[in-house]
């Protein structure tokens, strides 16, 4: 399972966001490419960067040159020509959410699979979309339709469950497991060293960590050692 701090930006500072709400922000003292830098430092071997305001390109631009791992990358990005941006940054890896739908297939075929994850941000077992829907879209629903996209990865997040520390949304990240083909990586309140435990035994690809290596409720070094393979 790979250890996977994340950095989310936000008026150009680290922060971490309460079940995901822009009212409920914790800010931290270092710059996101410190951050970053020290990660690294400390045996992260990818990073994790979430442009929230989708204009914080010079920041994602500056961590792209600071570090030498692979670099995932979301934060609405929801056009052929953003994920071209990002890709001719040095970009490794980005996320499409469920507003980018449309693309899905596209930059598949012009990237690869390998290269993009799908991000299914949810409440529960709810996914949650701009879209108005007659009835809720069920995240296994939606899961499940997503190798005929040529899916590969998906990144699961109950948002419930963000910047909480009191364990992710297991139920549903074993659900796709069990359903679909997805390979799926977890964010959203990984506190504990008994999550990553559950979380390993499931079969999960990979942990994003944010506020608990930020409040130092994990130990980063630590964790890759015992859990990354």
């Amino acid at each position: 399972m790979q250890i996977i701090p994340g950095i989310y930006i936000l008026n150009g500072q680290t922060v971490a966001l309460y079940k995901g709400d822009l009212e409920q922000t914790e800010t931290y003292r270092k710059a996101p490419v410190e951050y970053a830098k020290q990660f690294v430092e400390q045996g992260a071997k990818s990073l994790f960067v979430v442009d929230l305001e989708a204009d914080n390109y010079e920041i994602v631009k500056q961590i792209r040159e600071a570090v030498d791992v692979p670099i995932i990358c979301a934060g609405k990005i929801r056009t052929i020509e953003k994920v071209k941006e990002l890709f001719e940054m040095g970009i490794n890896k980005i996320v499409l959410g469920v507003a980018a739908e449309p693309i899905y297939k596209e930059a598949i075929n012009i990237y690869g699979a390998d290269k993009v994850i799908i991000g299914i941000k949810a409440k529960g077992d709810e996914v949650l979309t701009e879209v108005e829907r007659p009835f809720p879209l069920r995240v296994i629903d939606f899961a499940e339709k997503l190798p005929d996209y040529g899916v590969k990865y998906v990144l699961f997040k109950d948002m419930w469950k963000e910047s909480t520390l009191v364990g992710p949304n297991y139920d549903e990240i074993d659900r796709i497991m069990r359903m679909t083909p997805l390979k799926t990586y977890i964010a959203g309140g990984i506190g504990k060293i008994k999550h990553l435990d559950i979380l390993k035994e499931i079969g999960t690809q990979g942990a994003i960590i944010g506020k608990a290596l930020y409040e130092n409720e994990l130990d980063l070094p630590e964790i890759i050692t015992n859990y990354e393979s």
